[in-house]
């Protein structure tokens, strides 16, 4: 039996700030998301076993990220929205954005 909570603080992967909350940590000295090796995300293990359900999560995901933006305003001003053309729809420069209720 693996436990996931203990997987999910090992310093030997994840670095002695493990326990730390730091959403930093995913994003690059130039501001792109830093993509890690699947092994790490092990509730979704990697390879032949990998989660069937893993790509329903992550549309979900998107999906509660794409609520959010309909329901709150907030793209900063000066962050240019600018589209990357390739085969997955995604922003040239990220999209920046204060969270404010844009129904009060």
């Amino acid at each position: 039996m693996i436990s996931l909570y203990t997987m999910a603080r090992m310093v030997s992967v994840w670095g002695e700030d493990c326990c730390e909350f730091k959403p930093e940590r995913w994003i690059t000295d130039d501001g792109w998301i830093k993509h890690e090796p699947a092994h790490k995300f092990f509730s979704f293990n990697a390879g032949p076993r990998i989660c069937i359900g893993k790509d329903i999560a992550f549309t979900m995901m998107k999906g509660v990220v794409a609520t959010m933006m309909r329901n709150y305003n907030g793209v900063v001003e000066s962050h240019p929205v600018v589209p990357n053309l390739s085969t997955v729809f995604s922003m040239k420069h990220g999209l920046m954005a204060t969270v404010t209720n844009r129904w009060n």
